[in-house]
């Protein structure tokens, strides 16, 4: 695959969040194809996603073409138990553009933004995406507790949680 130069940078207001939509429904699509119910995944829609509302903690990989082909979320921790701390919420790479180290990228500038206001960080992983497992343990997250189960009318999601203190 031709690597492919791309600048990472935060959103910004004006940004194309259709785009990011877009890319957040064909992420899913694709990374989530074994690992999560057929079901859940057929009745996503670009809708699913309002990235706008992250806007200002939202960094995105953009192509010199102007492509948006991935994009990391982050802030601060929703868990009641992890108040205080930092959490990624998403990280994401267009499928034609993995590989090439775009997710280290926006994964490494969503830690340093995080760093400069917590000292803990943690996020959510499925239990069986062995691949995201590990590269968040390459770059220092670690898993934490039992994994969580969430029912959905389509199946149950097991899903752990991974920190870096």
């Amino acid at each position: 695959m031709t690597k492919n130069a791309v600048t990472i940078r935060p959103a910004r207001i004006d940004d194309d969040f259709a785009a990011v939509q877009a890319l957040y429904l064909r992420t899913w699509r694709t990374a989530y194809r074994d690992l999560l119910p057929a079901g859940f995944l057929g009745q996503l829609a670009v809708t699913s996603w309002h990235p706008q509302q992250r806007w200002q903690r939202t960094f995105l990989a953009i192509t010199a073409g102007g492509q948006i082909v991935g994009v990391c979320s982050y802030g601060p921790g929703r868990q009641p138990e992890r108040q205080g701390w930092g959490e990624i919420y998403s990280l994401y790479v267009d499928p034609d553009f993995e590989g090439q180290g775009i997710g280290g990228q926006l994964f490494t500038a969503a830690i340093k933004q995080l760093q400069s206001d917590y000292t803990k960080l943690y996020l959510i992983v499925l239990t069986n995406n062995q691949t995201a497992r590990t590269f968040y343990a390459h770059h220092g997250f670690h898993a934490v507790g039992a994994a969580e189960d969430t029912d959905t009318p389509f199946g149950t999601i097991h899903e752990i949680t991974y920190t870096k203190e």
